[in-house]
């Protein structure tokens, strides 16, 4: 790494950061590993059965596909008038380029739109699981243990499905 790289993101020298890191390994316990294990393999537990429940919903994968092409389409689009507006006069590259940026956000919202219509769903199973709860029309085999999960990270599980 060099001295500029160092001082523009104000980072210490790359020896000194070498010797921290060889002073301080932290090599969890065998306790705290084995915990580790049990509570991914709790999440991932989760997160199949989420997709194991969008399988049954009908629809979803096809407005997915559809929000990908869109998605795509526009991402192409904007850089085909990022390059458009590098090759015209001043004067009409301003409004190429404001036309580049409502491509992405485009691309933005067609994605957005997929996360909020799996969130959606599993809002009204949550809402139907409630119901059907309050209604004794669940058994013991149906209960299952609730986690608390941020927006980000149900999007990363989601992610990495």
């Amino acid at each position: 790494m060099t001295k500029k790289l160092e001082e523009e993101f104000n980072l210490p020298p790359l020896d000194e950061a070498l010797r921290e890191d060889e002073t301080e390994e932290h090599v969890p316990t065998m306790e705290q590993s084995k915990n580790t294990i049990v509570e991914v393999q709790e999440q991932m537990g989760i997160s199949e059965k989420i997709n194991s429940a969008f399988k049954e919903v009908r629809g979803l994968e096809t407005h997915e596909t559809e929000m990908d092409d869109i998605a795509k389409k526009a991402i192409d689009s904007y850089e085909q008038l990022m390059q458009l507006g590098m090759n015209v006069s001043d004067m009409a590259a301003g409004k190429v380029f404001a036309e580049a940026s409502n491509m992405l956000k485009i691309a933005l919202e067609a994605s957005d739109a997929k996360t909020k219509a799996k969130l959606q769903q599993i809002d009204l199973m949550m809402k139907k699981a409630r119901l059907d709860k309050q209604e004794n029309k669940g058994t013991e085999q149906d209960t299952v243990q609730a986690h608390v999960f941020d927006r980000n990270e149900l999007l990363r599980i989601m992610k990495e499905k």
